[in-house]
């Protein structure tokens, strides 16, 4: 393997257990421990923005949880479920049959579904279902109303004794907002937000995973030569705080250097790379556009304007902050 495959091969494995992700694995991964233990059930939910880290925090939780065998017999006390787009209440019982590996006929009844994947579950012995994408069900001009679909999952709760985690991006909160039951079921939503510019705690925790992807670029033999504030700073234009897209900012970085033998990563290559990632921050600031020297660097409110899009794109609320002089 050439050192540039070895590059690309480390930054595309590397996983950033950055605070944001680790704070909401704890937490979620203590509501699961619960559920196994044979605790009372209840609903999380964690809407975010597309590319802030959601996938990555279920193929996580996936892993801490794997399906085993007892006596030759699939056990599942995690399932994953991907909600499909323009889902029905009678497609959310065979996504959940096909997350099992088993495939309903399609004749079957939406009445007869239900009790299959009931029996099913039960069989696999899941304590805990984990739903991907949980927001299509609220999608514009999604053929199941929002009532309909919150009522299905309260039920499945009730009926099977069972935890509910529910991702999808912020229009998800319009399920528990349908549904009062729902609500009372359920824990507060944990907002999976972008990094935050004007938060200096977040801020530091973001410049540390730039710093980690830069260290694996020098490990490799490619430094990136660009100075420390300039390059996080552009990268904050670009990703709007979203750790998910600075990974595709870094990976395309990577396959730049793909023909290239071990050297310096100049403010160029970076530009190069911003050409196949999609620009998640404000469009009206676009990142490595400049000269890369400028002393002053990117003034606050710029990359405030970046995180703001980000959220607001993505209907999203902006969170308000509290200074330092407020009382609590």
């Amino acid at each position: 393997m050439t050192p540039a495959q070895q590059l690309r091969r480390d930054i595309e494995t590397c996983e950033l257990p950055h605070p944001m992700f680790m704070e909401h694995l704890t937490v979620l991964k203590g509501r699961i421990d619960d559920a196994l233990a044979g605790f009372a059930p209840k609903i999380a939910r964690v809407p975010g923005p597309s590319r802030v880290g959601k996938s990555s925090l279920i193929a996580k939780l996936s892993r801490d949880y794997p399906e085993t065998r007892i006596d030759g017999r699939r056990q599942v006390p995690v399932l994953v479920v991907e909600v499909p787009p323009s889902a029905t209440t009678k497609l959310l019982p065979k996504s959940v049959l096909r997350a099992l590996g088993i495939r309903a006929p399609r004749n079957m009844t939406a009445g007869t579904m239900d009790d299959l994947m009931v029996e099913q579950l039960h069989l696999a012995g899941t304590r805990v279902v984990i739903f991907d994408e949980t927001s299509h069900l609220v999608d514009e001009g999604s053929r199941v109303l929002p009532r309909a679909a919150s009522d299905w999952l309260k039920t499945l709760t009730d009926k099977l004794d069972m935890t509910l985690v529910l991702f999808g991006i912020p229009r998800l909160e319009r399920l528990f907002l349908a549904n009062e039951q729902l609500r009372s079921r359920a824990y507060p939503a944990r907002n999976f937000l972008p990094y935050d510019a004007t938060d200096a705690d977040q801020m530091t925790a973001y410049v540390s995973c730039v710093v980690n992807y830069a260290r694996l670029f020098s490990a490799a033999g490619y430094p990136i030569d660009v100075p420390p504030r300039v390059l996080t700073q552009q990268c904050y234009l670009l990703t709007g705080g979203l750790i998910g897209v600075l990974s595709d900012f870094m990976r395309e970085l990577a396959s730049v250097m793909k023909n290239e033998a071990p050297r310096a990563i100049t403010y160029a290559d970076c530009q190069k790379a911003t050409e196949s990632v999609n620009h998640a921050g404000s469009p009206h600031r676009l990142a490595f556009q400049d000269s890369g020297i400028d002393d002053a660097g990117v003034e606050p409110a710029a990359l405030k304007q970046a995180y703001v899009h980000v959220l607001t794109s993505n209907a999203a609320s902006v969170p308000v902050r509290k200074k330092s002089g407020d009382k609590q």
